[in-house]
């Protein structure tokens, strides 16, 4: 498997919210990216509602280097079982580009079914199962490949820091026409509170793929959050 490091300085981070029910909440970041010897700039962009039933999720993430750019769009949702509490569907559709990994306009979609394995007073231990498919080359192909998609989330929240640890696995199931893309895709976010309301946000972001053809991909940001 080859290997890509990314590392992003994020300056600052600014999230709003709307005293609503249903919870609007808008999160900003602007700084620095680098790789390898290349520099450029970063951009993030989130929009997350949620109530007691309702869970919808947007996000935009993009840097430019040099003469390669990454950009990904992700949106999700869910909506809980009024009878079934515990139980849980989602949705999630995302497009991705990325110049210096030859990916020109990549279109990925999932849906299925979650569990809250856990939910007390600190935290969340959700996970997921459902199927996945995308498109690699979305304006010039139609070849779809298909996913079997299973995944673990804990939410844990301590009088220092919160944390957040999100492992999922895309086993491909459709026919291998060049290389096998089953992969894993992991996150950890620490976030540590300096006052009311300031925080230091740290995230590793990994895209690990089973082929040893295919590239893998990491990423480290550290961001100084404003809540208002």
């Amino acid at each position: 498997m080859k290997k890509a490091s990314i590392i992003f300085l994020l300056f600052f981070t600014t999230v709003t919210g709307q005293a609503d029910s249903t919870n609007w909440k808008h999160y900003f970041r602007l700084g620095a990216a680098g790789v390898d010897s290349s520099t450029g700039a970063f951009g993030y962009y989130r929009l997350n509602i949620q109530n007691k039933t309702v869970f919808r999720d947007l996000r935009f993430f993009s840097y430019s280097l040099d003469k390669n750019s990454f950009v990904h769009l992700r949106y999700k949702s869910s909506d809980k079982y009024i009878s079934r509490p515990n139980f849980y569907r989602y949705t999630i559709t995302s497009f991705r580009k990325n110049t210096r990994a030859n990916l020109n306009l990549q279109y990925h979609f999932n849906q299925g079914f979650g569990y809250f394995i856990k939910d007390y007073d600190n935290g969340l231990i959700n996970a997921e199962l459902g199927h996945a498919f995308d498109t690699s080359d979305y304006l010039n192909a139609t070849r779809k490949t298909s996913y079997l998609k299973t995944g673990i989330f804990w939410d844990h929240n301590t009088n220092y820091f919160s944390s957040k640890l999100e492992i999922e696995y895309f086993e491909q199931i459709s026919e291998v026409i060049e290389n096998k893309l089953s992969r894993g895709q992991y996150l950890l976010q620490l976030i540590i509170p300096m006052n009311k309301n300031y925080f230091v946000n740290i995230n590793f972001e990994k895209e690990e793929f089973f082929d040893k053809n295919q590239t893998d991909a990491s990423s480290i940001s550290l961001a100084i959050q404003w809540n208002k």
